[in-house]
């Protein structure tokens, strides 16, 4: 009789456990680029080293400006590039973007794409699942224009781990401010 009350009871914890929202993650306020961009980073999350930027992208024609890091893989980078921008481009870059990557990764998955106003500026976005290194990552690429020049900013994280960052890096990218 025991064990015919506990397999029930046993089932259901397990479920329940299961079930359960992962832990908030807590954000804290950076500024980043010279003091450029104000933004939420994950609290944990730090500068990755010049070393192991070099070793990522040793075999890249570009690197990040600067990464964001965790002890479990997830990341948040931002390029601060010298491509020319202001809001009215924002548009146009989105739609080159969406179409340059639907085309360079076109076994991607991708979820949503746009522009939005957040903070009162335009910020063109992406999100997919794509693969990378034989497995695949989850990112939510947002770009921006910062005093002239395009800012581009990338979560990433691998795809077991999506469920735990996903509404993070929207959190991310929806505290943006930069100085225009």
């Amino acid at each position: 009789m025991k064990k015919v009350l506990l397999a029930p009871l046993l089932c259901l914890a397990v479920l329940l456990m299961a079930a359960r929202p992962f832990a908030e993650v807590e954000l804290i306020k950076k500024r980043v680029l010279s003091e450029r961009v104000e933004i939420l980073i994950p609290k944990g999350f730090e500068v990755m080293s010049e070393q192991q930027m070099d070793f990522l992208y040793a075999k890249s024609q570009s690197r990040p400006s600067v990464i964001y890091t965790n002890t479990s893989h997830a990341s948040l980078s931002f390029s601060y590039t010298d491509n020319t921008a202001d809001q009215d481009m924002v548009d146009m870059y989105a739609a080159n973007f969406m179409k340059t990557y639907r085309k360079q990764y076109s076994d991607a998955t991708f979820f949503s794409d746009g522009v939005k106003e957040i903070n009162g500026r335009k910020v063109g976005y992406i999100e997919m699942m794509k693969p990378e290194l034989g497995h695949q990552v989850y990112q939510l690429l947002f770009f921006t224009d910062v005093e002239g020049r395009l800012l581009m900013c990338t979560f990433s994280c691998p795809d077991r781990q999506k469920p735990e960052w996903e509404s993070v890096a929207k959190q991310v990218m929806g505290s943006l401010r930069s100085n225009g």
